[in-house]
This record gives C-alpha cells, sequence and structure tokens, in this order.
C-alpha cells in the first residue's frame, strides 16, 4: 500500500476542527409517483451503450447548497440511480446498474426519469424518479429485460441527507440476475481506492459495512415502501488544510506524524468516524496496519490546525 497526500493553505480558524460521521436509518413510507416533474432523454434508451444520450454524463444543479462530507453536490452528475459529484470522487445512491426496460426490445424506451422540485427555501427539496426502470443483470443474463422496480431519491436542502425510496418492484430470481449488482450506500474515491458506507444483508433490516471492496450487498431488493435515509457530517473533504510545520507521512502500513514537538491529533475515515486519537511526537506513528481507503488526519498544534487528506492504496 502507497499513501497520496493532498493539501491547500487555509488561515487558522480559531476553533479546533471536528469530524461528524454520517449517519444511516430505514423505516417504511408510502411511495408515491412523481411522474410530474420534468422528464430526461424521453425519447431514447437511457444506459444504452448503442444510444447518444447516456443519463451518466448530465449535468443538473439543485438550486440550493448542498455538502454531503465535505464533498459539494450543488451541481451534480446524473447517474443510473445515483449521483455523483462534477468530479466523480463522491457518489451516493442506489448503484444495482438500473437501466431503460426497453434495453433489448423492440418497443423503444419504457422508462422515464424524472426530476421534481417541491417546497420553498430554506426546506427545499429535490426527488428524481427512475420508474418501471430494468437491470443490467437481468439484461445481460436474459438479452432482455424482465426485471423491474421503482427508484427515488430525495435531497434535502435542509437536514444535510439524501433519502432512497422504494416502490413495487418484480423478479424473476433475484439470487441469478442481482448477484454482482446490490451496493446501495456512498463512496469516495481518487479514482483507485474506495471508503464510504454499503448497506448488507436482509434489506428489510440491512447492516453497514465500509470495507467497500469486500461488500456482499443486500440479499434481496427493497420492498415497497422502504426507506433508506443518509445524513451526512463533516466528512473528509470538508476542509483539506495544511500548515508549514505539520506533515503526515507513511510507510510500511504506517501513519507516522513529523513536525512540532508535541501536538493533539484525530484520525477519521471518509465517513468521518474515529479511528484514532491522541498526542504525538515528532516521528512517531499515529496509526499502524491501516486499510486501503481515505482518511483525514486532523493535528492540533503551536503553528496552528492542519487536516489532510490521505489515500492509503
Amino acid at each position: 500500500m502507497k499513501a497520496t497526500i493532498f493539501s491547500a493553505l487555509l488561515m487558522f480558524l480559531g476553533i479546533q476542527l471536528q469530524a461528524q460521521p454520517s449517519t444511516f436509518s430505514h423505516d417504511n413510507v408510502a411511495y408515491a409517483d412523481r411522474a410530474a416533474g420534468r422528464t430526461i432523454a424521453p425519447d431514447s434508451l437511457w444506459d444504452d451503450p448503442t444510444a447518444e444520450w447516456d443519463s451518466a454524463t448530465v449535468t443538473f444543479r439543485l438550486n440550493f447548497s448542498f455538502m454531503a462530507d465535505g464533498y459539494n453536490l450543488d451541481t451534480f452528475l446524473l447517474g443510473d440511480g445515483y449521483i455523483t459529484s462534477v468530479d466523480e470522487s463522491f457518489g451516493v445512491g442506489n448503484f444495482s446498474d438500473l437501466v431503460d426496460k426497453g434495453l433489448g426490445g423492440r418497443a423503444g424506451p419504457k422508462s422515464k426519469i424524472t426530476i421534481h422540485r417541491i417546497g420553498t427555501a430554506p426546506n427545499r427539496v429535490v426527488i428524481i424518479q427512475w420508474a418501471n426502470h430494468g437491470f443490467f443483470g437481468d439484461f445481460d443474463l436474459r438479452g432482455q429485460c424482465k426485471d423491474s422496480g421503482h427508484m427515488q431519491l430525495w435531497i434535502y436542502e435542509t437536514g444535510s441527507k439524501i433519502e432512497m425510496r422504494f416502490g413495487e418492484s418484480y423478479f424473476m430470481d433475484f439470487a441469478s440476475t442481482m448477484a454482482d449488482y446490490t451496493f446501495m450506500g456512498f463512496y469516495v474515491t481518487d479514482g483507485i481506492s474506495s471508503s464510504g458506507i454499503s448497506l448488507e444483508g436482509n434489506p428489510g433490516n440491512p447492516t453497514i459495512a465500509t470495507d467497500l471492496s469486500n461488500s456482499t450487498g443486500l440479499t434481496g431488493y427493497p420492498a415497497n415502501g422502504k426507506r433508506y435515509t443518509i445524513t451526512f457530517g463533516s466528512g473528509v473533504g470538508t476542509k483539506t488544510i495544511a500548515s508549514a510545520g505539520n506533515k503526515p507521512w507513511y510507510a510500511a502500513g504506517n501513519l507516522y506524524f513529523r513536525g512540532e514537538t508535541a501536538v493533539s491529533y484525530t484520525l477519521t475515515d471518509a465517513a468521518g468516524r474515529q479511528v484514532k486519537a491522541g498526542t504525538a511526537r515528532n516521528g512517531e506513528s499515529v496509526a499502524q496496519g491501516l486499510k486501503p481507503g481515505i482518511y483525514a488526519l486532523q493535528v492540533v498544534g503551536k503553528s496552528g490546525r492542519t487536516a489532510q487528506k490521505i489515500v492509503v492504496e
């Protein structure tokens, strides 16, 4: 493994820098169709490699400020069941590889994507709906889409939260068609390694996995009326700052601190969860055996306050 460190200068803040963890919850809420919203790609199959229109390249604006673990989603790229930051270093939603249900058929597009806005500032909500969508796993197995589902992504101006809501779904054989396509949650990536949250196990009462490389995903598709909510804290991307006197360095599985005689530090993962905290002296190891992923090392010392993003590969 190796680590790459990115830093930029910011003025001393005079307050202790804290990373707040993202949280996950699930419950049930009636699914209501939002077909009246703005329709995306009404005349073509989305996620069709032979089509000119590709949903992963379309850019949208929320018209309000939204930060998710420090990554700006005011403007985002629309994916197939998810959204990403413009640089695609952060993504959140349903990564089950949704496709237009008309893929492989003769009747043209069958799955509308719509964007609907409700409420007024500061309580606006943007709703993205994938209606009657198919799944690539089904198309890959059968050459056409017989499985189907309904899904919405709700993005809230207030509360820093994003919901995934699910309507009716149909599967001929979930185990065969969806074994490799059940990741739901969020990721942070530098293009090589990733960190984040993946939902696992029973879709009615899922658990959280943070090791995305070994995530097994959900054992079924969420039932009609299921809602998953991720509330974002101030994670790794919130402030990437450095002072000239303090620098972390990485070697042989260990993260070291180099700089002042003594500082206090906090090491957090991409979701803002604390990995380790304490005091360190120049040249000391502050973490051993780090798993691949993205971390933030936050340091408070005489020369100021430092937060540096560390990517372990």
